[in-house]
């Protein structure tokens, strides 16, 4: 194992450290409409497990016809391994050390790729009117 190597893993165990909430990511699925018209989804669960929340940025605020959205940026970091990311993920938030953030739901927009990063560190979208 090189240096850089040695260096990576060590970084990643402290990252791990750090994540001390927990999210549960879904792919929610196709859509399909029953024979009684309602609108199904079967969500597919891609990582249920340890994470850290932080606010990535301030709320952003678009205007509307009907009214003006409120768009707040987080950065949600998992453990390295994780895998099946892409972007459109529904990330959940299931426990956390910060009560407000227990249930908060947001939108994968993006996440982290490298050698030697310590932890994939995902960027998420919450959009409320």
């Amino acid at each position: 194992m090189t240096v850089a190597d040695q260096t990576a893993a060590a970084g990643r165990d402290m990252a791990e450290s750090l994540m001390t909430d927990r999210c549960l990511i879904e792919d929610v699925g196709v859509v399909t409409t029953t024979d009684d018209g309602q609108d199904v989804t079967e969500p597919v669960v891609v990582y249920d497990g340890k994470c850290r929340v932080k606010p990535a940025s301030t709320a952003v605020v678009t205007p509307s016809v009907n009214a003006a959205a409120q768009t707040w940026q987080y950065k949600v970091s998992i453990p390295l391994g994780a895998e099946h990311l892409r972007a459109g993920l529904r990330v959940t938030i299931t426990a956390s050390q910060d009560p407000s953030l227990v249930g908060l739901r947001l939108v994968l927009r993006n996440f982290d790729r490298g050698t030697h990063i310590t932890a994939r560190r995902m960027w998420c979208t919450e959009v409320s009117r």
